[in-house]
């Protein structure tokens, strides 16, 4: 039997989000730029002898029943095509309710591995109606490019410019529940959806400190409130000499910019807790 088929599926951090308002179906309209950074889980897939079996390593890193998202992808690919039953294998290594979109990255994962195994032929925009039915960020993962997302996630521009980041990233170990960030949200600002153009084109020129310093997260605040020891994690980062500290997603983790990789690698040993050293994936083509 030939060897199962695995493939990395990046974290993602958020460089810019701003929320314009809440939408009738309960979700809000966001204007995000994300980029996929080098901190992955893996995922493998095989055909199985009688039924679906998901194993996640470390044990108890997330959920294996029906309602895992990787399973949910699972579903809804056998809408479009004739899948047997598969062993996948997921190891874990984004934290979780995190702002980090591990979960949305293994969907896709999952739908890249099964495509090259079993040589369904999926199209990217298949893929990408896959994810979007599962998940409100999912879809960006489909290209695993630095993009701009608006909707609730699902519309995704891929950017032809943005440069590789070198970062530091930061989790306190604690989740932040996703829709209590929200129900936290409050508008002190009327929403500028223009203001996203002046940061691509930062993005664009790719100098660090200055993409630093244009880094946005609107929900740092509710994330704040719903946990003022959160606080902590920024002021760590920016204490060992890093820019920008922002959140990422809906947090608990938050990443800073460094201007060399010399200087992210001193300041990453030397904060404490869960760090991770990373860098964004540039486009291709960009280094």
């Amino acid at each position: 039997m030939a060897r199962p088929h695995s493939v990395d599926c990046p974290a993602k951090i958020n460089l810019y989000l701003d929320v314009l308002g809440r939408r009738p179906d309960g979700y809000h309209d966001l204007v995000t730029v994300m980029a996929p950074v080098t901190l992955c889980d893996t995922i493998s897939v095989e055909p199985a002898r009688r039924r679906d079996v998901l194993e996640v390593d470390p044990a108890g890193a997330a959920p294996v029943g029906p309602d895992n998202i990787v399973l949910r992808a699972l579903r809804s690919l056998r809408a479009v095509r004739r899948v047997p039953p598969l062993r996948i294998r997921l190891t874990k290594r984004i934290p979780s309710q995190a702002g980090l979109g591990g979960g949305s990255s293994d969907a896709a994962g999952l739908l890249r591995a099964a495509d090259r195994r079993l040589s369904l032929g999926l199209t990217l925009a298949e893929m990408e109606n896959i994810l979007a039915s599962v998940g409100s960020d999912t879809a960006f993962f489909a290209r695993g490019t630095p993009a701009l997302c608006t909707g609730r996630g699902e519309r995704v521009y891929p950017l032809a410019r943005a440069p590789s980041l070198e970062l530091v990233l930061a989790w306190p170990g604690t989740p932040n529940p996703t829709g209590e960030i929200f129900r936290k949200f409050k508008h002190s600002l009327t929403p500028d959806p223009s203001k996203v153009i002046d940061f691509l084109q930062v993005l664009a020129e790719g100098n660090p400190l200055r993409i630093a310093r244009s880094l946005v997260n609107r929900l740092e605040p509710a994330a704040f409130a719903w946990d003022p020891g959160l606080r902590r994690v920024p002021a760590a980062l920016r204490s060992r000499g890093l820019s920008g500290a922002r959140m990422t997603g809906s947090g608990s983790a938050f990443y800073a910019v460094a201007a060399t990789r010399a200087e992210a690698d001193r300041a990453a040993r030397r904060l404490e807790g869960r760090v991770f050293r990373v860098r964004t994936i540039a486009p291709v083509g960009r280094a």
